[in-house]
């Protein structure tokens, strides 16, 4: 008998005996066999994580902090016997626990993958792993995650971000996410939209090119770690004072510096409120009711709010 045309009390009890995987393969018959599935499925949440490198494209689904199943994207294959309808009829290949789609572009198809699986999940985060310096069809997906309301996790630009329109694009996809990691990017034309940024934790591992004004627009994400930021004493002077002015949302600032930055300096002509008799080089400071601290090891500087 037919799965479609089975009474949704016999197709309830089905899927309660099913996987997630077998599931997936229902689903994937037709588009009347996933409407009749998803009613009963829904419950059922999972992360899906978005990959985007040189030499393999894939989503990832995660339930119970397992990968239970992987969607490669290939755009080489030639014709295959079998095929999953997403909007479309894809051609598939099976291999283990990956199933390895056809696409002629791979313009749209993390966005028709994440669609499939939105019909018959309840999607509870999508994260990204993307590292290819110009990735549009990873921007495409985020900005389609901004538009269907789906919850951001990580996302992890292991690249240099290499075009200025691609970096354009990257910011304002990006400036909402809660945990944003990236590489750097090889151009500062564009960079005055920092204030833009609402990270909850933002980390740029290649921060050279980052300026003072850089930095301070950031005040609107809570925690922030610059790498191998190229700032002299005075330049961190500078920013932490503004900081005290005006800290904004920032909780944190920590910048590992390329040069050797003196604590006493940058502290000079500042009043110092208390400083710490058991942690070396932290100082304490007070700014209309609000407490902060600097503090220096090796050649890392922090600035935080104290609560």
């Amino acid at each position: 008998m037919s799965f479609v045309i089975l009474p949704d009390l016999v197709i309830e009890e089905i899927v309660k005996s099913l996987s997630q995987k077998e599931i997936l393969f229902i689903a994937s018959l037709s588009l009347r066999a996933r409407r009749r599935l998803s009613r009963h499925t829904k419950s059922r949440g999972v992360e899906i994580r978005i990959v985007d490198d040189r030499f393999d494209s894939c989503v990832e689904i995660i339930s119970d902090d397992q990968l239970f199943y992987r969607i490669k994207i290939d755009t080489h294959r030639g014709p295959s016997n079998s095929s999953w309808r997403f909007k479309t009829l894809i051609p598939v290949w099976f291999e283990k626990d990956n199933l390895i789609s056809h696409w002629r572009t791979d313009d749209n198809a993390f966005q028709d993958i994440l669609d499939f699986l939105m019909e018959i999940f309840r999607i509870e985060e999508v994260s990204f792993e993307i590292n290819l310096e110009n990735s549009c069809s990873a921007v495409k997906c985020l900005e389609h995650c901004a538009l269907k309301n789906l919850k951001i996790g990580l996302i992890n630009w292991k690249s240099f971000i290499e075009s200025d329109e691609m970096a354009k694009r990257v910011m304002i996809a990006l400036k909402g996410a809660p945990n944003l990691k990236i590489k750097g990017f090889n151009s500062k034309s564009f960079f005055d939209n920092f204030h833009l940024f609402r990270v909850d934790q933002l980390k740029i591992e290649d921060a050279m090119w980052m300026t003072v004004e850089n930095v301070m627009a950031l005040r609107n994400c809570k925690k922030v770690h610059l790498e191998d930021v190229s700032f002299k004493t005075s330049d961190i002077s500078r920013i932490f004072r503004e900081f005290k002015k005006d800290p904004g949302e920032m909780q944190e600032l920590h910048m590992d510096c390329r040069n050797e930055i003196r604590l006493e300096e940058m502290v000079k002509g500042l009043y110092i409120d208390e400083e710490d008799k058991f942690v070396r080089h932290k100082i304490y400071f007070n700014s209309n009711g609000t407490w902060f601290s600097l503090s220096k090891l090796r050649l890392a500087v922090k600035i935080a709010k104290e609560f």
